[in-house]
């Protein structure tokens, strides 16, 4: 079986997409399917994988993007038996009006309320943007995300939450399936005794993640006394405004951007840390969080999207609520964080349920298997 993986993220991208394309495609090729994988870049790379990489570059000018984009996907998918959809939705169905190939579609969140959101478009929260009226662009974008999502075969999410919401945007309930994200357990890990508290959110940094508001309650904390190291890994638009802002208040040697990671890097940082941080306004099923729990570190996180399927209300972590369904409140997580610092038995019983929710739920292995299962009908 001949199978063309299309996506707008891959390494060295951080993201959800960039996480789960490179895990699947050599999956696939070890039950011996041929694999390529097209995607936009920053700089053409040369790839070394056991699969095929096409990389096109993402800084050009948009509309000879979008045709470069669609004659080589036309080129890789004649032969190709599936088109797995990770990314570049519009592309990949105009492709496929010449291919008619099967196809199947993940959808992982709602790229036309990112983009209103990194454009400062609008400020609704992810729920509220499914539902209310905005501006011809965004009506148009809204459009298109759920018209292309209605052309597939099937789509695929990640959680409960997106299924329902891919349904609202016209999907047929027999064309939707939920695959939760997995990771490889990894049992009996060596943790230091950090005399520090270490902290750890790792995404690209837009502005439905809200860093300033857990930047703003570590500033909280220090006045507190409360000792720290918060490490913030990834890139993004926001990134500029919020190094300022973290100099403004004065935690140049407290909170320290790291910019992008490899695996092993950020395994370290994992191993390392304490407690992992998740303040967003919308997550689809964060696999960092799955990440986080995997190599034992406390949850503290906002209970939207698919987040919630993983910590059940608290049960497997800790819960900080939103304020008008888009941010946490800064006094709210700094008394959070005070607690999982404090309680410490009840913390080490979140930590415990969520490890053992993780290797029933979340085992990368057994989802795996289902993605293939699903290629070979």
């Amino acid at each position: 079986m001949k199978i063309l993986i299309t996506v707008g993220i891959y390494p060295p991208d951080i993201g959800g997409p960039a996480s789960f394309v490179p895990k699947i495609a050599k999956k696939f090729k070890e039950v011996g399917f041929e694999v390529t994988v097209l995607c936009l870049s920053e700089e053409k790379i040369s790839d070394h994988e056991e699969y095929k990489v096409v990389r096109i570059l993402r800084r050009q000018n948009l509309i000879l993007r979008w045709i470069k984009t669609i004659l080589l996907i036309i080129k890789n998918g004649r032969k190709s038996d599936v088109i797995f959809v990770n990314g570049l939705p519009m592309e990949s169905y105009l492709a496929n009006i010449i291919l008619r190939k099967k196809l199947i579609r993940k959808v992982v969140g709602d790229w036309a309320w990112e983009r209103g959101r990194n454009r400062g478009i609008t400020k609704d929260s992810f729920d509220d943007f499914q539902t209310n009226i905005h501006s011809l662009h965004l009506e148009f974008a809204k459009f298109s995300r759920g018209w292309t999502a209605t052309k597939a075969d099937l789509v695929i999410t990640p959680s409960k939450h997106l299924e329902s919401v891919v349904r609202n945007w016209g999907v047929s309930n027999n064309k939707t399936r939920v695959i939760y994200n997995g990771t490889k357990v990894i049992n009996n890990i060596s943790k230091p005794n950090n005399d520090t508290y270490q902290f750890i959110t790792v995404g690209r940094l837009a502005p439905w993640k809200n860093i300033d508001v857990i930047i703003n309650s570590f500033k909280e904390l220090e006045k507190s006394g409360r000792n720290f190291i918060f490490y913030i890994v990834g890139s993004g638009p926001l990134q500029e405004k919020l190094e300022n802002l973290v100099k403004e208040l004065e935690l140049e040697n407290k909170i320290i951007f790291t910019g992008q990671k490899n695996k092993a890097q950020l395994e370290e940082i994992y191993i390392n840390s304490d407690i992992y941080i998740q303040a967003s306004g919308y997550e689809g099923l964060p696999h960092v969080i799955l990440e986080a729990i995997n190599y034992e570190l406390s949850i503290i996180s906002t209970p939207i999207g698919g987040t919630n399927e993983i910590l059940l209300d608290g049960k497997n972590g800790w819960v900080i609520d939103l304020i008008d369904n888009k941010a946490p409140g800064i006094e709210n997580l700094k008394q959070t964080i005070n607690n999982v610092v404090e309680k410490i038995e009840e913390n080490e019983i979140k930590k415990n349920n969520a490890k053992n929710y993780l290797i029933e739920k979340f085992n990368e292995d057994n989802n795996i298997k289902k993605y293939i299962e699903i290629m070979k009908l």
